[in-house]
């Protein structure tokens, strides 16, 4: 009934007069009057000049789609931040020159920064965090990131530590999970390919997105139920009357044809993955595929509703051991289907809103087995039911341009069915490593159902031309965990000042809570409760300078206290197996606090059709357990990030690298703790201090070659990539196993040298 009240009340809005004709008319005259009437446009005096008129009589649309289409044949293009709209030029557009200085040379235009129409408004929307991020589509797709994943993307940032395996990354000391994942303004519930074993890609098609927006840190309260990070995605928004794809390379087969006509548009994706198709099948047979569809429509110049659909299907089966007497392998079938409908008002000129009305329905089955008589014997059945119904709604009220205000509120319902039955026996190293056992069977069942509750607050003022300030109170709570008094509080801060035209300093603090998700029970290790709400106190002081030659550097510095840390369970030695809860190295982790810390310094460039960036890391990441510190497993003191990019009309060119320090491990020796009645001995295997050794330095360097050819129907690109092109063995574990001459141990690896090749039609 809300969302209906909103709809016909929004509708009502309308303005019942004719737009008058727009070709011929000079741009900024156009963008001008939109901006009397409110729109957030901003641009440069250099970029959009008094000389550029309109060409053609755009199509009827929004004000965003009537400048989009003026602003095309000149090479311009709109890039939103923080709900302003920011006339730039196309990445592959020439850069217009001002008229010579005095040794000759035509200097290229300022950045946007410099010159810019409206500036206090564009201050006020400006978001505070010095830890947040942008990649537009063109970025992500021309990064040489496995199968174009627009996730992924996110583990090339300063404070991410990621395997390369999985699509997941963990930021600023963070675990994977800690990290909300949101599309036209709903939390993505699980949105992974191949889940149980390493979360391969996502289940986002990265053409069908506009760009991802990431915060490592400091992020507003409007987000909350995250410690340490987001990821926020837009579906591309069409702007010609119809526009079509197929694609095909050997990580997936694509679709997508997108349009818009009048007022309204729609985006269609449809991806299958190929693994199965280029792997061996004695190593299994990897199927998935997802579908995304969004449909929208304009009741009246402030009233936009759209309707969104994601389903994900996995049906997965992975062996890693062929051996009939050692044989391991998983079978998993996943379906994941998401229904929203995103409501985006406009009261007035100063107040606007947007709602979103959400169902998910997921399952999960997983059964596996190993059969290695010398390790482990084992099979499990595992099957998981989850229904979700949630109602998000937030409000933006923007009386001036040195005061806004948000505040919002959230409601899930959720209602889950667990079934976990597991039985295995050990022999050899797995049977006297730890707490020696011969045998475990679990049998266990949950039925949880529930509610979380959000509301939400914030205030900003620009207090001076230098000075942008931000306060914001969030609160949480659960009713399926069965837990009192467990509701949970976050203040948060945040200030921007510039010192100058061309340097900023901005300093977040705050509180940032997160409650066990419904899904993430533990039941797999034998829990079947929820843990309170783990919390984290954030500071984080940043550094921002625009050099000459735009070059932009960047110094932040973060600090993270941890409490209420939610015990884990981790494999010791082989985190890759099919089946890792039933294997004898799976360890509870039970600290009692923990600790993130760290310093990031990175630089930009662009210039003309280059690009480059680099950045370096030092952190420390610890647990408090038992009195002692130790690394978290992900821990990487040293890190570094560095890339660089070329583009001309028809080729692209990138290349980027990953080094790190090796993550911690364990050591294992082998202990005589008696006889047998025979007099033989006795051995119990004994693992060192946890995490106090560590593996060997990981290096990676990828890269990627496209070329666009025009076609009788639009046009042709034809790509080339490589993942760890040196095929480096980057370690990822230790494989320990009880020889004739005691304890032997082997290296396993990540990824080696991974080829791919592609092809993409659009017309």
């Amino acid at each position: 009934m809300l969302l209906a009240a909103l709809f016909f009340t929004s509708a009502g809005l309308a303005d019942d007069g004719q737009a008058a004709p727009y070709a011929g008319r000079r741009i900024v005259d156009v963008i001008d009057e939109f901006r009397g009437e409110g729109e957030p446009f901003v641009y440069s005096t250099n970029v959009v000049t008094d000389d550029l008129y309109v060409a053609f009589e755009p199509e009827p649309g929004t004000p965003l789609e009537i400048v989009r289409q003026i602003l095309r044949p000149h090479g311009l293009t709109i890039q939103t931040d923080s709900g302003v709209h920011i006339v730039v030029r196309e990445p592959s557009a020439p850069a217009r020159k001002t008229a010579p200085d005095s040794s000759g040379a035509e200097p290229e235009d300022p950045e946007i920064e410099n010159v810019v129409v409206a500036a206090s408004r564009y201050a006020i929307s400006r978001d505070l965090s010095s830890s947040r991020f942008q990649f537009d589509q063109r970025t992500i797709q021309s990064m040489p990131d496995l199968g174009e994943d627009p996730i992924r993307i996110t583990q090339r940032l300063p404070g991410a530590a990621a395997s390369g395996a999985s699509a997941r990354a963990h930021f600023r000391g963070g675990e994977q999970n800690d990290i909300g994942i949101m599309l036209n303004g709903l939390w993505l519930f699980d949105p992974f390919h191949i889940r149980d074993y390493q979360n391969i890609f996502s289940a986002i098609d990265a053409r069908a997105i506009d760009g991802v927006e990431v915060y490592t840190g400091g992020f507003p309260v409007r987000y909350g139920d995250r410690m340490s990070g987001l990821v926020l995605m837009d579906s591309l928004e069409p702007d010609e009357p119809r526009h079509n794809e197929i694609g095909i390379s050997v990580f997936n087969s694509s679709v997508l044809t997108a349009g818009t006509e009048g007022d309204h548009g729609w985006l269609f994706s449809a991806r299958r993955g190929n693994l199965d198709l280029v792997i061996d099948p004695k190593f299994g047979q990897p199927s998935y595929f997802d579908v995304f569809g969004e449909y929208a429509f304009e009741f009246s110049p402030r009233a936009r509703l759209s309707v969104n659909a994601l389903y994900a299907d996995d049906k997965v089966q992975l062996v890693l051991e062929t051996d009939p007497e050692e044989l391991e392998q998983v079978e998993s079938d996943t379906r994941n289907a998401q229904f929203w409908l995103q409501l985006q008002s406009e009261w007035s000129d100063s107040l606007s809103s947007n709602t979103v009305l959400a169902w998910v329905d997921y399952s999960n089955r997983r059964s596996g087995d190993t059969n290695d008589e010398e390790k482990m014997v084992a099979t499990v059945s595992d099957d998981r039911d989850i229904r979700q119904v949630s109602l998000l709604q937030d409000w933006l009220w923007a009386p001036s341009d040195s005061h806004r205000t948000q505040w919002g509120l959230q409601v899930t319902y959720s209602d889950a069915d667990f079934r976990y039955d597991a039985e295995a026996t050990y022999g050899g190293l797995q049977a006297v490593i730890l707490d020696p056992v011969t045998s475990i069977t679990r049998s266990l069942q949950a039925s949880p159902s529930g509610a979380n509750y959000a509301v939400y607050i914030s205030d900003r003022w620009k207090l001076s031309d230098r000075t942008v300030i931000e306060w914001g109170l969030r609160w949480d709570d659960q009713t399926y965990t069965d837990l009192e008094s467990d509701a949970q509080l976050s203040p948060r801060l945040n200030l921007m000042y510039r010192t100058s035209e061309k340097t900023e300093l901005r300093i977040s603090a705050g509180r940032y809570q997160q409650s066990q998700p419904v899904q993430a029970l533990q039941i797999e290790d034998g829990v079947t409760r929820y843990w309170p709400a783990q919390r984290a106190d954030h500071i984080i002081a940043g550094f921002r300078y625009l050099a000459p030659a735009d070059t932009a550097l960047r110094v932040e510095a973060f600090y993270k206290d941890i409490s209420k840390v939610r015990p884990r369970f981790e494999n010791l030695y082989d985190p890759l197996g099919v089946l890792p809860e039933l294997q004898a190295d799976r360890v509870r982790i039970d600290p009692t606090h923990a600790r993130s810390r760290g310093v990031e310094i990175s630089a930009d460039r662009i210039t003309g059709a280059w690009n480059w960036w680099a950045s370096y890391t030092w952190s420390e990441v610890t647990d408090r357990v038992d009195g002692r510190d130790a690394p978290r497993s992900w821990d990487q003191r040293h890190a570094l990030q560095a890339g660089v990019a070329w583009h001309d009309e028809r080729w692209s060119f990138s290349a980027a690298a990953s080094v790190h320090s090796g993550w911690p491990t364990t050591s294992l020796e082998l202990v005589e703790i008696g006889t047998d009645p025979d007099g033989d001995p006795i051995y119990e295997a004994v693992p060192g201090p946890r995490n106090a050794e560590r593996l060997p330095t990981y290096a990676s360097l990828d890269a990627r070659l496209s070329r666009t050819f025009d076609v009788r129907r639009g046009s042709l690109m034809v790509f080339a990539e490589v993942t760890n092109a040196l095929n480096r063995r980057n370690v990822c574990c230790i494989d320990w196993d009880i020889g004739d001459d005691g304890l032997e141990s082997s290296e396993d690896y990540w990824m080696p040298l991974l080829p791919a090749i592609g092809i993409l039609w659009e017309f």
